[in-house]
Parts: C-alpha cells; structure tokens; sequence
C-alpha cells in the first residue's frame, strides 16, 4: 500500500523526510499559477524527488458547475489547462470533490442539478482522457457539499456517466461522519482512490480505529491495488507522518 499526502508543492520536502510515498497536489492551485510560478514548483517537486500521481481540489471554488450561467467552453477551457499541466507533473489520477463548485445552487430542482452533475461528469471524464488521466468521484458529507454525499450516490454518479475512466472514491473521514458502513465499498464493486483522516477534527490517523480495518478489509476483498492518501491536519508533518504511516501500513497488513 503506497500512502501519500494531500498539500501543496511546499510540503513535498517535508512529506518525503517524513516517510509518504507520494504528494497528492491540489488541481485548482496548480492551475491558477502563472507559467513563472508553475515551473518554479516543479522545480520544487523535482528537487523533493516525490512523486505527484494523484491531484485533489479539481475546480476552482469561483466556478459554479451546476449554474445555468456556467457554460460548457469555460468547464473545458479551465480543464484543458489544468490537466495539461498535471500530465507534466506525472499525475494520473484526479479527484473530483470541489464541494463547493458542485454545489446544487438554491432554487434549483435535485433532479435538473443531477443531470447537469452527469453533464459535467461526462465533459471531466472527457477532457482528462486526452491526458490519460481517471476522474475519481468524491462522495462528500452533507456539511460540505449538497451534491453526491455517500459511496452509494457516488456510484450512481458513475453509472450514469458511463466512462472508462470516470471511477468511484471513498473518504473514511465522509463515511464516518455520514454514518455510512465501510462495507459498502465492497458491495458497491470496489473503488479507484481512497483518502483518510481521523473523524475527530479530520486529523492524522494516529490511533487504531475499528473503522479503519472495516474499510481496509472492504477495499481488500474487491483486490484494491491503489493508493492511499491522508487528508487531514496536523500540527508537525515530520511527527505525525511517520506514526500515521506506520499505523496504516500495520493496519492494512492486517486487514
């Protein structure tokens, strides 16, 4: 199980001391930088020496996907440059989150925002393929987006697209604070990504949790081959890095 790191380009040398196997960028920074800063922090990476397969935070919170006023040319104008720029940074996975750019705007109909969500989706999915990149759907809590908010919905998000390179993630920290049971992974067929954090304040994973080896087990059982990155804060990287590592690793073995 490779375990990796969710920040930016300034934590790179941080997150390989402290034992992470990769850095997992954030999209929508990546992309909003000038050319100048942009080669600046590859620079970075490269002296890190830490690879950047994975990136989060896919849109920018500024562009509201599910808006009637948001057209189609600026979704896929934005994505062409920031996957442009993620393949140059060896990225291959992307997470669609972006609660807040996926938000269902009020006065708007469930089943009108679902079908532009599909829209969209399907536009991503597009767009990423050209780049030989897979789009993984984040379910989010309630708390932080009104839009796909269990595994499940998540699914159905995926089903509907109907893209090879359109999958599913799960976020231990969501499940948990959505009351969803870690099973679901299973029963759902599996997923392409995963992200983890404590419940309790979304910080490192320090201590043992039941919950962690019940999703473990579950990612097991359906031949989960992929990565593993924390999301959550912490107060040192160089402490908390190595001791959430260690449990994890110790964790999935014995799963």
């Amino acid at each position: 199980m490779n375990i990796g790191y969710c920040g930016k380009p300034a934590a790179a040398a941080q997150a390989a001391q402290a034992g992470f196997d990769y850095l997992e960028l954030p999209l929508n920074m990546i992309a909003g930088l000038s050319d100048e800063d942009f080669e600046a922090a590859r620079q970075t990476l490269a002296d890190a020496g830490l690879p950047t397969p994975a990136f989060n935070l896919l849109f920018p919170k500024d562009l509201a996907l599910l808006s009637p006023l948001c057209a189609d040319e600026a979704i896929t104008e934005y994505l062409g440059r920031a996957f442009e720029r993620m393949e140059a940074l060896g990225g291959r996975t992307v997470v669609f989150g972006s609660g807040r750019s996926r938000q269902r705007p009020d006065g708007i109909p469930y089943p009108s925002a679902y079908r532009r969500l599909i829209r969209v989706t399907a536009l991503t999915g597009q767009a990423a393929a050209a780049h030989g990149i897979t789009v993984v759907i984040e379910p989010l809590n309630r708390g932080e987006s009104n839009m796909i908010n269990s595994v499940g919905e998540g699914a159905g998000l995926v089903a509907a697209v109907d893209l090879p390179n359109v999958r599913l993630l799960a976020d231990y920290y969501h499940m948990a604070v959505e009351h969803e049971p870690p099973e679901d992974i299973a029963r759902l067929s599996g997923i392409s990504h995963a992200h983890i954090a404590a419940e309790a304040g979304r910080r490192f994973p320090l201590t043992e949790d039941d919950g962690y080896r019940r999703m473990f087990a579950a990612m097991k059982q359906t031949g989960y081959s992929g990565l593993l990155s924390i999301e959550g804060k912490t107060d040192s990287l160089l402490t908390d890095g190595p001791q959430a590592i260690r449990l994890l690793k110790r964790l999935w073995e014995e799963a």
